[in-house]
């Protein structure tokens, strides 16, 4: 492993040269950013998580260039209701958004193929493009996802023992912080003004004291609870359960081995699901792998 947490978290339009843009969408105006050469047609789309935004992605598109990796082109996007884009919908159906987004990727930005690159939510999101669109999706990277013992809980069915109650207890403090609104923002926002946040992390980063405050401030100024409470409602969309076997291009996956929320119950469930996936666990990493380890992120999910 290298320097655990090495960059700082930082608007990306300022760090990657490319196209800053509004595209209008059935949720809205959704925030994009073209990057990279301006030539090529296959490219990669990044996906965020809940509670975040596109500048999530900088560490790991700062490591790519310092290691002189290219990652081609790119779309790094806004979901509907976080960062800047637009949720006119006040709903976040997963399936929806996946068409908005290949929408956006294949007829706006003008790709013919993608690559698909998602952490937490976004590993679900990229799930149903990829299924959805079987024929523009050359392959699949899931940064801390998906999360089958999160989705069996909201379903009432508690699974993975010690780690799965534990991971359904994660999940259940964010559900009940979300369900607070504006009110639980202002108390972590208090707790971060007095140095008291950094414990509230253990569950998500593997060493809480060592997190750039940069890293604290996007989080906490990310905070969404609407439109977290809108994306959580998917989860009673997996009543049977959720199979990521219609998944049918390659799929590389990484976890964080400290991760209280997405666990190795969930590591196994996707191994049965993908007996192909190429899997990998970084050891001295978290929920938020991509910023706690971006270099050694970016070979675990296939993209060096």
């Amino acid at each position: 492993m290298g320097t655990y947490c090495p960059y700082d978290v930082t608007p990306l339009p300022a760090q990657i040269a490319g196209n800053l843009r509004y595209v209008s969408t059935p949720f809205g105006d959704i925030r994009c950013l073209r990057g990279g050469p301006a030539e090529g047609t296959r490219g990669t789309v990044f996906v965020h998580g809940v509670h975040d935004d596109m500048d999530s992605w900088g560490p790991l598109a700062r490591a790519a260039r310092l290691r002189g990796i290219e990652l081609g082109p790119t779309l790094f996007v806004d979901l509907p209701g976080f960062g800047e884009s637009q949720n006119l919908r006040h709903r976040l159906d997963l399936a929806e958004v996946a068409d908005a987004l290949m929408v956006v990727a294949l007829s706006d930005v003008g790709f013919s193929s993608v690559r698909l690159v998602g952490h937490s939510m976004g590993t679900l999101v990229v799930n149903e493009m990829a299924t959805r669109h079987p024929g523009q999706v050359e392959s699949v990277h899931l940064a801390a996802g998906p999360y089958y013992s999160v989705v069996d809980a909201m379903n009432g069915r508690l699974s993975g023992g010690l780690a799965g109650l534990r991971s359904a207890a994660t999940f259940g403090s964010q559900y009940l912080l979300a369900l607070t609104g504006s009110a639980g923002v202002g108390v972590l926002e208090r707790a971060s003004r007095r140095n008291l946040l950094r414990p509230l992390m253990r569950p998500f980063v593997a060493h809480p004291k060592q997190l750039r405050q940069s890293v604290l401030d996007h989080l906490l100024a990310d905070l969404r609870p609407a439109s977290f409470r809108a994306a959580a409602r998917n989860g009673w969309h997996y009543r049977d359960g959720m199979s990521w076997s219609a998944v049918a291009c390659p799929v590389w996956a990484a976890y964080g081995a400290a991760d209280r929320l997405v666990t190795q119950v969930d590591v196994r469930r996707l191994r049965a699901d993908l007996p192909g996936a190429r899997i990998t666990t970084l050891p001295d990493a978290a929920h938020l792998l991509h910023l706690e380890q971006p270099d050694a992120a970016l070979g675990a999910l296939g993209l060096d």
